[in-house]
């Protein structure tokens, strides 16, 4: 290879300077090599051109303008210096990259990378991912190692940059290599998978599905157009206490509201009942609380110490009010166990004896206790939001068809309130967590996460339902073979510890302050020139950092089969679309004008 500059000046093992000319001088960001000589041998070290500047020692830059023009006038000419900057990436040692420990020698000769050693940088990967093109390289492949997202990928970049069509690229490799993806999709940017640009199918088409909600709303994109669809559905039985509360806000303090849904939930085991009879028992339950409040005194139903003139006799007063608590909550009165006697024995005897029949009775899952009675009115509203939501059947999470080998699974929940979108991936990673804790995955499952800043936030105040077990598989799901795909265009809204366990990332282009920081904070293997880069990146490029590749690369995002479901708008076409409806209308009108002015007569005449 011919020489395209040599080194000059202070040389360090990870960057150096070097001159040359406009002719021969290499771009920005392309690759080059200079020998380095160690003590037992030469070798052959790759570095990237970080940036080019020009330079003349004529003409600096405190001259004005009239000693310029002078100057330019007598030598016509000042012979500029082309000097640039290049950052040391490594050499191979085998299939691992080292770092030098030496460094070049000024005046060694530069020379430009050839593509075979390139390659065996970039593409030399077993089953790899290709995601495209070295960026001033388009016949040199760039091949991501899938082992690489055993730490878990983050793909950012702000909107419109093209990071929803990158990660379209790398789910087709990825499912084509065997891989089980799940993608929760708030935008419907996945859905047409399994169609390409022309509406055909596409080679992976039968290994792609998608689930959309039972809900009223129609989708963004219509069934007919994405090649028909499945519903999700969650099965409104098989929720536990936990995850009630955990859905509809309900908090841990509201000790008697969750002993209200507790005694419900314990009385409906083994029935496979919908929200509807759920609040119907809920009522009920209610409706005791409603007798007590009509005159019962406080402490009922073992009744009142003191008996009260206007009520008769203790007794029978217990009795009726213990028997009106049980219609009203639908239990047996047997439940509540015989009236309580009038003790005549040492005051702690009688306490010791009735707390262990309250002991009794609260483990008897039959019997309300009243805190529950007089928390099942507050727990109606609750219970009342879950029966408005379309999301039930009498079908579960299909976790089977999930976890199924070479499937890509993409659940829509675009047009879905966020507390139903949180609480939906909450239930698909917990269902997959217990399996994988439980049973073990025989295969690797992978999930898909658009807008992760809205389910896992950073932050104080900033919660999600779903928050807790993302943050759980980021920092222990590896163990068991599940792993993150995070994609968000606002980083520094993504929860901190979340983030920084995505040890690699593509990141495109990125101009928000905040956003650099967070990425800056979160990655070991940015440095301030590639953060420099980010706002200067065009659409569809990339830089690659992490386990994923070798040496932090600059990539053009490759083509992909399937068409893109996240495209924005074409707002001038949709206009103009507008325009012609109205000027068609337009004649429309004129013309049932015209034929009503002409009259009756002229209608006769014309026949």
């Amino acid at each position: 290879m011919s020489t395209v500059g040599y080194v000059v000046g202070e040389v360090r093992t990870d960057e150096f300077t070097f001159v040359t000319n406009r002719e021969i001088a290499p771009p920005r960001l392309e690759y080059i090599v200079v020998e380095v000589q160690e003590p037992t041998r030469k070798i052959d070290v790759l570095a990237q051109v970080t940036s080019l500047s020009v330079s003349s020692r004529l003409l600096n830059a405190s001259l004005g303008y009239a000693e310029v023009e002078a100057i330019l006038n007598r030598l016509k000419s000042s012979p500029p210096i082309v000097q640039g900057t290049a950052h040391v990436l490594g050499y191979l040692e085998g299939n691992a990259v080292r770092f030098p420990r030496h460094a070049a020698t000024p005046g060694t000769g530069v020379t430009p990378a050839p593509d075979d050693l390139l390659r065996k940088f970039f593409s030399a990967v077993e089953s790899g991912i290709e995601i495209g093109t070295l960026i001033n390289r388009d016949h040199v492949p760039v091949m991501l190692n899938p082992n690489g997202l055993r730490r878990h990928l983050a793909v950012i970049a702000q909107t419109g940059a093209g990071k929803s069509y990158t990660v379209g690229v790398i789910l087709e490799k990825l499912l084509q290599l065997g891989g089980t993806v799940v993608v929760f999709d708030p935008n419907s940017d996945y859905v047409l998978m399994r169609r390409d640009s022309q509406h055909r199918a596409t080679s992976f088409a039968q290994h792609v599905e998608i689930y959309r909600l039972p809900t009223t709303q129609a989708g963004r994109i219509p069934d007919d157009e994405i090649g028909g669809s499945k519903k999700f559905t969650m099965q409104f039985s098989k929720l536990e206490v936990d995850e009630l509360c955990q859905m509809t806000g309900i908090a841990p303090t509201s000790t008697n509201i969750r002993k209200a849904i507790q005694t419900v939930w314990d009385k409906l085991q083994g029935t496979d009942y919908t929200p509807k009879q759920f609040k119907e028992e809920l009522e009920q339950l209610a409706e005791g609380f409603d007798a007590m409040a009509q005159g019962a005194p406080k402490g009922m139903p073992r009744g009142p110490r003191n008996i009260n003139p206007a009520i008769g006799d203790e007794k029978e007063f217990e009795r009726g009010f213990a028997q009106r608590v049980s219609e009203k909550a639908n239990v047996e009165w047997d439940d509540f166990g015989k009236p309580l006697e009038r003790e005549t024995r040492d005051p702690s005897t009688s306490l010791r004896a009735s707390e262990s029949r309250e002991t009794k009775a609260a483990k008897d899952a039959k019997m309300p206790t009243m805190d529950a009675i007089s928390g099942a009115q507050k727990a109606l509203k609750y219970i009342e939001l879950l029966e408005r939501v379309d999301i039930w059947g009498f079908e579960d999470v299909p976790m089977k068809e999930l976890l199924r080998p070479m499937t890509l699974s993409v659940i829509d929940v675009a047009g879905v309130d966020q507390w139903i979108s949180e609480f939906i991936v909450a239930k698909v990673l917990n269902e997959t967590w217990g399996v994988a804790v439980n049973e073990g995955l025989p295969r690797p499952v992978f999930f898909v996460l658009e807008e992760a800043h809205n389910f896992v936030p950073g932050g104080q105040g900033m919660q999600s339902h779903s928050a807790h077990i993302i943050k759980r598989i980021a920092s222990e799901g590896r163990k068991f073979g599940l792993f993150m795909i995070l994609i968000t265009q606002r980083p520094y809204k993504v929860h901190a510890d979340t983030l920084s366990q995505c040890n690699s990332q593509i990141i495109m282009r990125l101009t928000n302050p905040q956003d650099q920081q967070a990425i800056k904070l979160s990655s070991e293997s940015i440095s301030e020139g590639l953060l420099a880069d980010l706002p200067g990146l065009n659409i569809g490029e990339a830089v690659v950092l992490g386990p994923l590749v070798r040496v932090p690369v600059m990539v053009r995002v490759g083509a992909r089969e399937s068409r893109e479901g996240g495209n924005d708008i074409d707002v001038i076409a949709a206009l103009e679309r507008a325009r012609s409806e109205v000027i068609t209308d337009t004649r429309e009108q004129k013309s049932k004008e015209e034929k009503k002015a002409r009259g009756r007569s002229e209608w006769k005449e014309a026949v």
